[in-house]
């Protein structure tokens, strides 16, 4: 395969990031490791040659390289696509909080809730500018009045964001989906707690997955978190898998996969070019 990845070696999981490396020497495909600055606009330094890069590492090197490369063919995002407001839009019932409220901090803070009344409150995009959390009424105005700066991201008044009720989750999982299909899963969540397996990976919920890819997705490879509440699955989001947390899943598999995927679409891609320049008729 005329590919290779480049991969963040420095602010990830040094499991993760190992164990990435070796289903990359395993499969003999070659592999460019990168130190990114934290925080910083600037790309590290790597090959761009005649083969295509796959991209893994942090959220913040992930949206440099959509911006400054103009979204390359081993980077799976897309800024309209990666949104809460998109994913109801699209998939609504089978959403979890597809009653929820898609505003910003300025319009949430002149609504009239009791101050003790628990929400659920996220970003709107992929860019993880903060973690999802359970807040009361009183401490989403409280911030949402005094916002400045929030873990090194610049929040403001009119950053969009989903706020809900809070639903009691038994279980979730993050599947990894590959050209429609689920190529691996993982729990990662029981009770609301840690816990990690590959092998609690019911059929049923799969299938799931695989239906809702039916009726639409984001992009050809990206992840989808579920949730078991009561004995129903729904969707909690999608990300950019180029950028999310492996936990227990199949990495050699995942690996592979994607490889696949983008080496068949690079060829493809290369095809298209190929006939219309030698293409001598009216387009």
């Amino acid at each position: 395969m005329n590919i290779r990845w480049v991969i963040q070696n420095n602010l990830i999981s040094q499991l993760e990031f190992k164990l990435l490396k070796e289903s990359c020497d395993k499969l003999g495909v070659e592999v460019e490791e990168i130190e990114v600055i934290p925080f910083s606009a600037e790309l590290p330094k790597f090959t761009m040659d005649e083969k295509t890069n796959i991209y893994y590492g942090s959220t913040t090197l992930m949206y440099n390289i959509y911006h400054q490369l103009n979204n390359p063919t081993g980077l799976f995002f897309d800024e309209s696509a990666f949104s809460m407001e998109n994913y109801i839009n699209k998939w609504g019932k089978h959403m979890l909080n597809s009653d929820a409220d898609i505003t910003s901090f300025k319009e949430v803070t002149q609504k009239q809730y009791p101050d003790d009344q628990i929400f659920f409150i996220r970003p709107d995009d992929d860019s993880k500018s903060f973690a999802g959390t359970t807040m009361t009424f009183k401490q989403i105005k409280d911030w949402g009045s005094n916002i400045t700066q929030y873990d090194n991201v610049t929040l403001t008044q009119d950053t969009k964001i989903v706020v809900s009720e809070p639903y009691n989750i038994r279980k979730e999982w993050r599947t990894y989906i590959v050209d429609g299909k689920v190529s691996t899963a993982s729990r990662y969540r029981e009770n609301f707690r840690l816990s990690k397996s590959g092998t609690d990976i019911p059929d049923d919920m799969i299938q799931f997955v695989e239906d809702r890819c039916k009726e639409y997705q984001p992009y050809g490879a990206f992840v989808m978190d579920i949730a078991l509440c009561g004995d129903n699955y729904y969707i909690i989001e999608c990300g950019c898998i180029n950028s999310v947390g492996l936990y227990d899943s199949d990495v050699k598999k995942l690996v592979t996969d994607i490889s696949k995927y983008v080496n068949k679409k690079s060829i493809l891609d290369k095809c298209v070019v190929t006939s219309k320049k030698s293409y001598k008729g009216t387009l």
